[in-house]
């Protein structure tokens, strides 16, 4: 029994003699071999590998700024644009019918001067004008002729 101890013992030993030769021909011999045989180019093309992803994070991180920006500004815009057409509704309306009370039914506030500012577009438009052409003629706004043509003429 002693011998077979002996001889387990002895494959052991052989073997890990072995393995540690085999070292050479690891992970660690062949990065050893590889940093050793580094030229100069590799260094270069391993700084320009580095400095192009930089450029490429950079690039995403300003692009997703640029679209959260602009979300942002069409998020803006649509409510001024909103703001800005209910204002500018109010305020053609309060021309058009001369007063301020959205209470009042505006249908049967309209005055004589309205009344015939009215009737002109309606004739300017029956003659063949474009809304430019009968905004600049009567001084009006592109607005409020089209809100008259809306309203008065279908």
């Amino acid at each position: 029994m002693p011998g077979l101890l002996i001889f387990i013992g002895v494959i052991i030993v052989i073997l890990n003699v072995l393995a540690i030769k085999k070292v050479d021909k690891s992970f660690d011999g062949a990065l050893e071999n590889a940093i050793g045989n580094i030229n100069e180019y590799d260094i270069k093309l391993g700084e320009v590998r580095r400095e192009f992803s930089e450029s490429i994070i950079k690039l995403q991180r300003e692009l997703m700024d640029i679209r959260e920006s602009m979300e942002k500004s069409v998020n803006i815009s649509v409510d001024t644009e909103k703001i800005y057409d209910d204002n500018k509704r109010d305020n053609v309306l309060v021309d058009l019918y001369g007063n301020d009370d959205s209470d009042n039914d505006t249908s049967t506030s309209i005055d004589k001067g309205n009344s015939d500012k009215v009737q002109e577009i309606i004739r300017l438009f029956s003659e063949g004008l474009s809304v430019e052409e009968i905004s600049e003629v009567l001084q009006l706004g592109k607005g409020e002729v089209l809100l008259i043509k809306d309203l008065y003429i279908r």
